[in-house]
């Protein structure tokens, strides 16, 4: 029998989550109305090719989110008004429902006018749109929604008694939320109330933001140094460069005294050789945000500048020196589309781009991981390739290495051989008890390190016997200090060594200037013009200013120090450290010792909060040079915001191996147009998907475009020689175009790049079969017309 009492006291206490669960499922029921309307709205704009596709139900999961994360929040709300008076919780629940959903109705029907989501801004956005945007049609549609909220919230009422048997709601709607956190969101399946206040909160709560007058803070005029020049005998002719990136070498393995020493004797040697910096910087404690630092002497942005989004305007080594005659190279081991190298590279217009794609069968990959994922090809491997692909350049060259034997899991070939050389080193070296222990216990590490010297000192013995050898200048420095081996302080992951070892130095030398990888760009630009007069541009965006001071540390220059993506947490200016909440001085060998000045620290935190805003600023807003002071302009294609729409709606993510699959599927059911959209901007994101390009020039000879189709087919076979699939689609094309001559031509190419394949073969023969029956009927017509010609004179 129904207890009335308790029913009375809980209904004198207020409204409990019996009444406020059907808000949220009705709610939700309306968002999902949402959803169909803009797809339904986005398919007969022509922006979709149907309204129940993939980027419905993402939206539907986004939706389950945010409904989850607003009734949590509501709850709170409801519960504290409903103990107030009777009935006032549930009355604000509904209008903060309505208002959400009135909210998302009108940031749709925005959407899906101008194909664009509103956040930060949008007021701005709003007055100064100039797309006619009318409210007219989410009018007409929102009292239907508005009587749809009020009928479900009736009809869900009996969706409680089932809920109140499971776990406790509020945890239910909590794991949904997490669940939809790490989700992958583009503006086609996002909620787009929720985008607007979390692109709010972002710009309330971010108090790093760049307050400076001036347009581009980074841009000065470029001022000619001779710092270098009286260290170098330089020829007529300019030199070849060649950099030679190491990864994890840092100064706990060379230099002066190294608490590792002994494992890289070849780096070692060359030390007497050469230009060494003592006190030197990696800027990140990150691989790859080294290149760009390297290479250009670029700010970080967030997460490592080749990883920022759109084309920033700069002025990096590869363009300065392509721009003065000088053919360009990079060479990896491995997948150069991570950090999106491939893009950043495209971008400079390198010449040659040697990874993971370009070594073929004559070479083997490194060991997988636990994983079962290989980083990619060992550093022997690496320099072996590199040259071996070079081609023919009468004017200088500069090309850079960047290896990766040296990096997590440490496996090198003939590992074991390589560890007992460890095992060697160990018996000669005098390093103390507790770096002997360390050494026994991370042999791989060590075991790394002995390959990649010995990989170093192949390719530079060999290179010794080329011509070009007595005019090239070899740079070679670390991308941070190995940091699966304990630290010795907070500065240790930044030390790493800098050499520039070379037959055109005069006199080798030992340099104590305090220097970071941003200065090297500067300083060899300057090396270059002193002797060749550079066309180098009049006002540049650099961080670095140069490697060389009359001090130890010039108390002017800041060195700032990306940790890690997403962090930059460490700052030098002068002879301080700043790291965390720390502040250190630091003394000629780079020793750190804690400072107790608040006037010093107070100036030192000023410099890295003005950094950091203006590193934001410069990369988000494009405001390191003015466009037009850039020598390359943006290659990446512009999408129309239709385009996008339809893009998102068919690929939402990173994989875009299954971006890939679709535009196959898009293909091969004929719907060319659509297939060759997503392939461009596949391609726009990561300009070295090989399959991507193939299936651009199959298309094209599918339209029967044969020239565009060989065209792109021939580009693709110059990026990647050693990818079969390439000759195999321009082989199918000279087939279809009746140009089978060209198809013997190319296989002369199968066979010098080492292309072995029975699909090739077998296209091969089939060009020589119709080369010989075109010569037959050939033939054949020749005879009966000498045959009909001779009738005719006897006649």
């Amino acid at each position: 029998m129904q207890d009335n009492s308790n029913i009375s006291a809980i209904s004198e206490n207020g409204k409990t989550l019996k009444d406020f669960i059907p808000l949220v499922f009705a709610f939700f029921g309306c968002l999902v109305v949402w959803a169909l309307y803009q797809n339904i709205r986005l398919y007969f704009s022509g922006a979709l090719d149907g309204f129940l596709n993939k980027s419905f139900f993402l939206l539907v999961m986004h939706h389950i989110g945010f409904s989850a994360v607003l009734a949590l929040c509501s709850a709170f709300l409801f519960n504290f008004l409903e103990r107030k008076k009777f009935g006032l919780g549930l009355k604000t629940a509904r209008i903060i429902f309505l208002v959400f959903l009135i909210l998302e109705g009108f940031l749709i029907e925005y959407y899906v006018q101008n194909y664009e989501i509103l956040g930060f801004g949008i007021f701005s956005t709003l007055q100064t749109s100039s797309s006619g945007f009318s409210l007219f049609p989410m009018l007409l549609t929102l009292p239907l929604v508005a009587a749809l909220f009020f009928h479900l919230c009736r009809r869900f009422v009996s969706v409680y008694r089932p809920i109140s048997r499971m776990y406790p709601f509020t945890i239910i709607l909590f794991s949904i939320f997490l669940a939809t956190l790490n989700s992958d969101k583009k503006p086609i399946n996002e909620n787009k109330a929720q985008y607007l206040i979390v692109s709010w909160a972002k710009n309330a709560f971010d108090f790093n933001t760049y307050e400076g007058t001036k347009d581009y803070p980074l841009l000065v005029s470029y001022t000619q140094k001779d710092d270098l020049v009286p260290y170098f005998n330089l020829k007529r002719e300019k030199p070849h460069i060649v950099f030679l990136i190491v990864e994890g070498l840092g100064s706990d393995f060379i230099g002066q005294n190294p608490r590792y020493p002994g494992f890289i004797p070849f780096l070692d040697s060359l030390q007497n050789k050469a230009l060494v910096w003592e006190n030197f910087i990696s800027n990140t404690g990150e691989s790859a945000a080294a290149l760009p630092s390297i290479i250009g002497s670029l700010p970080f942005g967030n997460t490592g500048f080749t990883n920022e989004d759109g084309f920033i305007h700069r002025h990096t080594l590869f363009g300065i020196l392509k721009d003065n005659g000088y053919n360009t190279s990079f060479n990896y081991g491995g997948n150069s589309a991570l950090n999106r190298f491939d893009r950043f590279l495209d971008e400079e217009r390198v010449d040659r781009i040697l990874d993971k794609n370009n070594f073929g069968d004559a070479y083997q990959l490194q060991d997988e991981d636990a994983a079962g994922i290989s980083l990619g090809y060992p550093d022997k491997d690496l320099f072996k390739r590199g040259v071996s692909v070079q081609e023919s350049f009468n004017g200088p060259r500069m090309d850079v290495f960047f290896t990766l034997s040296s990096k997590a899991p440490y496996l090198v070939p003939n590992r074991e051989y390589y560890e007992d050389r460890v095992g060697d080193v160990m018996k000669k070296s005098s390093i103390g008890n507790r770096e002997r222990k360390l050494v026994r216990n991370h042999k791989e590490i060590f075991a790394s390190l002995i390959y990649t010297d010995e990989a170093i000192k192949t390719f530079i013995t060999e290179y010794k016997q080329n011509p070009e050898y007595t005019n090239t200048v070899f740079i070679i420095t670390g991308t941070h200090n190995l940091t699966d081996l304990p630290q010795k302080d907070e500065l240790s992951r930044y030390k790493v060594p800098l050499m520039v070892y070379s037959p055109l130095i005069n006199s080798p030398k030992r340099i104590e200037s305090l220097a970071s990888h941003v200065d090297i760009m500067p300083s060899l630009v300057s090396l270059l013009d002193n002797e060749y007069g550079l066309r180098v541009p009049q006002q540049v965006g650099w961080l670095g200013e140069g490697l060389l001071s009359p001090e130890t540390f010039d108390v002017l220059k800041q060195v700032p120090l990306l940790r890690s993506k997403n962090n930059i947490q460490d700052f030098i200016t002068g002879p301080y450290y700043l790291t965390d909440n720390s502040m250190y001085e630091m003394d000629e060998n780079l020793n750190l010792s804690e400072l107790d000045n608040d006037e010093v620290e107070e100036r030192v935190r000023d410099n890295f909060i003005y950094f950091k805003s203006v590193n934001k600023y410069v990369t988000s807003a494009n405001k390191i040079i003015p466009g037009e002071a850039a020598i390359f302009a943006s290659i990446k294609a512009d999408f129309s915001k239709q385009d996008m729409v339809w893009i998102q709606s068919v690929f939402n993510g990173n994989d875009f191996d299954r971006a890939y699959e679709t535009a196959r599927n898009l293909a091969h059911g004929q719907e060319w147009g659509r297939a060759l959209l997503l392939c461009r901007y596949i391609l726009n994101e990561i300009p070295r998907h090989a399959d991507t390009e193939i299936l651009m020039g199959r298309i094209y000879a599918w339209q029967k475009e044969y020239a565009r189709s060989i065209a792109v087919l021939e580009e693709a076979i110059r990026k990647y020689p050693t990818y079969a699939d390439g000759y195999a689609a321009l082989l199918d094309t000279f087939f279809w175009s009746e140009q089978h001559n060209r198809a013997m031509d190319l296989s002369k190419r199968v066979k010098q790049n080492g292309i072995t394949s029975k699909e090739i073969e077998n296209k091969i023969l089939r060009a020589k079969k119709r080369l010989k029956s075109e010569k037959e009927t050939k033939d054949l017509s020749l005879d009966q017309n000498i045959m009909a010609e001779t009738t005719f004179t006897e006649n």
